[in-house]
């Protein structure tokens, strides 16, 4: 799994936990969630991750389910403030952070924890809360109204709306299958054809890097032209990169054009997570009181699928090979691209 799967697994089992933060309104009420990161953090500086490690994965935990709720309740926000016309821009600046994220923390913090330790590193951690801590003091969020039904049952209404339920159901995943698929055997491929550990280290930095660039590039897209248009032209491209991988499938793994392939490959999956992120928000109503539920519902399940068809993928890689692997998912992204521009001219 590609390091932006990794970080979509996680993100899409944990959230779906914990979807109804609509009705805490944790923004307006109460210690916001940045400030109890900040201080879960503060509390790991002195403890020592072995002697201390039971403590350790308890704040570990606590930090993680506190992460949760920062980014669904921030989900609900932008539903409330993003006017139609610039979502497509939020949400490729949105998944650019997401990208961006990766290489700090897979990155950046494992070098200054190398260099300086466990204490430093948690301390420059905490300060980084600090940033959305000092933006949404400045922020006045808008009223939205009240739930009338109990914080579960708003999370099953989500699926009870046809549209909702076909989109996350049906469309996130046929749109995306091709590219989770290809992904998923990656490193396994590269390492069969004989390519060494620092190279692909290498390559998943150089495609995390301009993954940041396309999303961004992405949400400007959808804002000029719709979603129909960026929808076809990022299907197509998928095609294009999913086809690129079957030499490399097949053992033939020269190091320029292979990594000009997964750096595509890598670009195209943060286009669609872009896309998805951007029909998820239009379908989120801002006047609902449960936008942060309606948002996140699709793109915690788009995390979920992740999971699924990934473990999926590299026991059938196992099983079939991987040529004929990258040829399902060759097949996938032909039904997935003929699928989503149809489907969104039709219900947007």
């Amino acid at each position: 799994m590609t390091p932006q799967q990794v970080f979509q697994v996680r993100a899409g089992r944990a959230q779906l936990l914990d979807l109804p933060v609509d009705a805490l309104d944790l923004l307006r009420d109460g210690m916001p969630p940045e400030m109890a990161l900040i201080a879960t953090l503060l509390a790991l500086m002195p403890l020592d991750p072995v002697r201390d490690l039971p403590a350790t994965l308890a704040l570990l935990v606590l930090v993680l389910a506190l992460s949760v709720v920062h980014d669904v309740a921030l989900n609900g926000l932008a539903v409330l403030l993003v006017p139609t016309a610039a979502r497509g821009t939020a949400n490729g600046i949105q998944i650019a952070s997401a990208s961006a994220s990766i290489l700090i923390g897979s990155s950046g913090a494992l070098l200054l924890y190398a260099h300086a330790g466990w204490g430093p590193t948690l301390g420059a951690l905490a300060a980084i809360y600090t940033l959305p801590l000092a933006v949404l003091a400045r922020l006045a969020e808008p009223p939205a109204p009240r739930a009338r039904r109990a914080p579960w049952r708003e999370l099953a209404g989500v699926f009870h709306e046809r549209r909702m339920a076909v989109w996350a159901l049906i469309v996130i995943p046929v749109y995306a299958m091709s590219e989770w698929l290809a992904s998923a055997p990656q490193s396994a491929m590269l390492l069969a054809a004989g390519w060494p550990l620092d190279r692909i280290a290498l390559v998943q930095f150089v495609a995390t890097t301009v993954q940041v660039f396309t999303a961004l590039g992405t949400g400007a897209a959808i804002s000029r032209y719709g979603l129909r248009r960026p929808a076809l032209a990022i299907g197509v491209l998928g095609l294009a990169a999913v086809a690129g991988l079957l030499p490399l499938a097949a053992g033939q793994a020269s190091t320029v054009p292979t990594g000009i392939v997964l750096v595509v490959l890598s670009a195209v999956y943060g286009a669609k997570l872009t896309w998805i992120s951007t029909v998820s928000m239009d379908f989120a109503h801002r006047s609902s009181a449960s936008a942060a539920t309606r948002f996140t519902v699709p793109m915690s399940i788009e995390g979920i699928f992740v999971t699924i068809i990934s473990s999926a993928g590299l026991g059938l890689a196992g099983a079939i090979g991987f040529p004929w692997l990258i040829a399902g998912a060759l097949v996938a992204g032909v039904i997935g691209t003929a699928l989503a521009p149809r489907w969104i001219r039709r219900h947007t």
